[in-house]
């Protein structure tokens, strides 16, 4: 199984989002510039609005209401970043996934790897639905409020509500309403955008080093079962070199481990 299987098979929605947040390793450089700007550029002002609007208002309440919604932002930007700083580890571990498939292997040793690999896959696909939802949610609030009130015929204005709460710099919200709509519907995409890509990444990299510490487990299991079978020289051979593939596997899922733990958790 080729790469472009293995990235179809099993990384279809993430490899399109990871593209989206330009963090996917044979993207255009100039295409993963102008993504990395619109993430960073949308993250950084939501958390200027907000602190702004603590700034402004200052009572407790609104710093409560803020200061969870800026460590999100803040850890956003470093979430995406450190994808981008670790582009070379990310590509290194997509090169060792497709290595890992097109490795000549017993029929048993693949289907362990397929049952993983679907699992984290089939984990993408739960996770893209539920992240989904919560951005469509979170977008149709102040639309939703319009229109009940339109709907209750009330001769009062219609409530101004955000999505994101902020302090925007203009003296009328009325005027710039649905220009600061606009903005926070950007502002919830990349938010959507980034949060799959990255998150789907590390849950299927996770689940093919599972697969592989499982074939390991599982090769290295009927070597020694064979051995205590088995008398013969030749057969004395392979045994020992299926414990010495086994080992070899061992290595390589733990060495995959650590450095997709590298790039989900180091900052630097």
């Amino acid at each position: 199984m080729n790469r472009a299987t293995v990235e179809e098979r099993f990384l279809k929605i993430t490899k399109r989002f990871a593209k989206l947040g330009g963090i996917w390793p044979d993207q255009n450089k100039f295409v993963k510039v102008l993504l990395w700007s619109m993430v960073d550029i949308s993250m950084v002002t939501s958390a200027i609005v907000q602190t702004a609007r603590i700034i402004h208002i200052g009572t407790l309440e609104v710093v409560i209401e803020q200061s969870s919604l800026i460590g999100a932002a803040i850890l956003m930007i470093i979430k995406h970043g450190n994808y981008l700083v670790n582009a070379t580890k990310l590509e290194s571990l997509l090169n060792d996934m497709s290595e890992d498939w097109a490795t000549n292997r017993l029929k048993e040793e693949f289907e362990i790897m397929t049952t993983y690999d679907n699992r984290g896959s089939f984990l993408a696909k739960f996770y893209f639905a539920n992240a989904s939802v919560c951005a469509l949610l979170f977008a149709q609030m102040p639309w939703s409020a319009r229109l009940f009130h339109m709907i209750k015929h009330q001769n009062t204005s219609p409530p101004l509500i955000y999505s994101i709460p902020g302090y925007y710099f203009v003296e009328d919200d009325r005027e710039y309403y649905y220009y600061i709509q606009l903005y926070l519907t950007l502002c919830i995409y990349v938010v959507l955008v980034v949060f799959i890509s990255c998150d789907t990444l590390y849950m299927v990299l996770v689940q093919h080093g599972c697969g592989l510490l499982t074939v390991a487990g599982y090769r290295f299991k009927n070597a020694v079962k064979k051995n205590f079978l088995s008398a013969k020289c030749t057969e004395t051979k392979e045994v020992h070199e299926s414990v010495w593939y086994s080992i070899c596997g061992h290595q390589r899922a733990i060495a995959s481990v650590l450095l997709r733990d590298c790039i989900s958790y180091d900052p630097h």
